[in-house]
């Protein structure tokens, strides 16, 4: 798409209610996942029935809004005043829209509209100065609010845990070298780079060399599987350049990160995706456990490897993430969903599935 056609895109969708309320940056991240469709006439944009988490809004031509029911149907316009709105926007569906005209619709994702108008809301201070080790830090947690709405992870959050973040994260100054947290250590915090670039090295035979799994930058978040698993760290993290984390303790993380955003699926509903091909199985276990037995058609991703192995997931994919007793998969979750990766961990674990369901090798 052109520069120009993306300002004219622009133009049009911030005028829409009530997408018009949203911060500029907000809007570039909406319009991010929008989809611009053109219609011919008598083409369906959404029927009665549909359970679509969509809200549609009409942005040239005209279109016919059909009930269910017989009877009530009216035609609605471009440029009129319940066009700036969505389209019949019941879930499931009311009505059906039917395009009068030659139309051109754009589709936005409803969830992520709610999520945005949630954190506009929500009020931070532009700066704040903090007293650390290594002097003054001032901070400005407007900037937190932009990078943190990036993150599947975050946007998940109730409003009161957000803005309970903002409150409990701690900045640090780290330098390059800084060896952040070790393998083989007891987790203590949660971290997110506010600036810099980290690198995740993994020794797996504890030995004097180390494997680089993965570069972390601006945005990203490490730490977590030891604190949602209580294992000792699976990897160590340095930084490669200054700059400036943010970290979070044990607790705060459990209560306000943890406990929101991770969901369960129970067996029966993931073998059901799986046997569908709308999901997938990850078994993180360790190379030797999947070996010895596992789901069929599962994949092995151990939890060491999922940041270097998540960029190369279908993103179109749901994926259900397993151990033994769902420890693992939990963190691995955690994980996967900051990557934007629609993921959830069986319940229970492979201590809630049939035993006719494992497929020995």
């Amino acid at each position: 798409m052109s520069a120009v056609r993306k300002i004219a895109d622009f133009e049009r969708i911030r005028r829409l209610e009530p997408i018009s309320s949203l911060h500029p940056d907000q809007l570039r991240e909406l319009l991010e996942s929008a989809r611009i469709e053109g219609l011919e006439p008598g083409q369906t944009i959404f029927a009665a029935g549909d359970t679509d988490s969509q809200a549609v809004y009409l942005l040239e031509g005209s279109v016919e809004l059909r009930p269910a029911e017989s009877g009530g149907s009216h035609p609605v316009s471009s440029g009129s005043e319940e066009a700036r709105h969505p389209l019949a926007n019941d879930h499931p569906r009311r009505m059906t829209a039917i395009a009068l005209t030659r139309t051109e619709i754009v589709r936005i994702d409803q969830e992520l509209l709610d999520t945005l108008l949630t954190w506009g809301q929500i009020s931070a201070p532009e700066e704040d100065v903090v007293m650390s080790e290594d002097g003054i830090i001032t901070i400005n947690k407007a900037d937190w609010l932009k990078t943190m709405i990036k993150s599947p992870t975050f946007r998940r959050l109730p409003p009161a845990n957000i803005e309970q973040l903002l409150h409990r994260l701690e900045p640090i100054i780290v330098h390059a070298g800084d060896e952040i947290i070790r393998q083989g250590d007891i987790g203590d915090y949660f971290y997110m780079i506010d600036q810099g670039i980290a690198l995740v090295m993994r020794n797996p035979d504890n030995d004097e060399d180390s494997i680089e799994m993965a570069e972390l930058n601006p945005g990203a978040s490490f730490g977590e599987a030891a604190l949602i698993s209580d294992n000792p760290r699976n990897a160590t993290v340095s930084m490669r350049s200054d700059g400036i984390l943010l970290r979070l303790s044990k607790e705060d993380f459990n209560t306000l990160l943890r406990q929101p955003t991770l969901q369960a699926v129970d067996y029966t509903h993931a073998a059901a995706g799986v046997m569908a091909g709308s999901a997938a199985w990850i078994d993180v276990r360790l190379p030797s456990e999947f070996v010895h037995s596992h789901l069929p058609r599962a994949r092995n991703i151990p939890m060491r490897a999922l940041h270097k192995e998540a960029r190369d997931l279908d993103r179109s994919l749901a994926y259900v993430c397993y151990c033994q007793t769902g420890s693992r998969s939990s963190a691995a979750v955690f994980v996967l969903r900051n990557y934007g990766i629609n993921a959830r961990v069986l319940r229970n674990g492979l201590q809630g599935v049939p035993p006719e369901a494992w497929l020995p090798e």
